[in-house]
């Protein structure tokens, strides 16, 4: 299991990546047991049977995922989604990461995989996700020290435009609000 950045309770840490990605072509029930993060096309092929095994499931999207085909899906019933960044410049996954916190509220983990650099994780971060597998020549001691260093620094605090943290534009906010590591997505 590879390492991975959280963000629980209040604060950043790196723990153990306990899912993994089913393959597009894996019939659920083949799959050994453990926690599996179901692309899109596996979970609608295969709900029904994925539901049954009465085990934590999550649910794997592509960048090209389109917001219609998520508010098709009962997203609170997933403990994590996945969010696909194909190249570090793609930024569409934050589009589904504020989408899902905002409109559908999904309250779970959302996590960044893919083409991750330790630079955009305080963005990430504040359109919402909660997790991130960073790419293997990454290191993840470093990425989490310059993330824990921004969040305390409160580099967020001039922030003009609204995201999740800090939900409010900068116009809207008096003097004394200022976004704080321990704030919720």
């Amino acid at each position: 299991m590879s390492a991975l950045i959280k963000y629980v309770d209040g604060g950043f840490n790196l723990s153990a990546d306990d899912w993994q990605i089913a393959p597009r072509d894996a019939a659920p029930q083949t799959l050994p047991a453990g926690n599996w993060l179901y692309p899109l096309a596996v979970w609608q092929a295969h709900e029904k049977t994925i539901r049954a095994q009465n085990k934590r499931f999550g649910l794997w999207l592509a960048a090209e995922t389109l917001p219609a085909d998520l508010s098709k899906l009962k997203v609170q019933d997933f403990a994590a989604i996945a969010l696909s960044f194909p190249k570090f410049a793609d930024g569409r996954a934050y589009s589904l990461a504020r989408l899902l916190r905002e409109r559908l509220v999904y309250t779970g983990e959302i996590r960044a995989v893919g083409d991750v650099l330790p630079d955009q994780l305080l963005y990430m971060w504040r359109t919402g996700f909660t997790a991130w597998a960073l790419r293997e020549d990454q290191n993840a001691d470093a990425a989490l020290a310059l993330l824990k260093n921004a969040a305390g620094q409160h580099m967020l605090r001039h922030a003009y435009q609204g995201a999740i943290i800090p939900p409010a534009p900068l116009f809207r906010r008096n003097a004394t609000q200022t976004p704080l590591p321990n704030q919720t997505p």
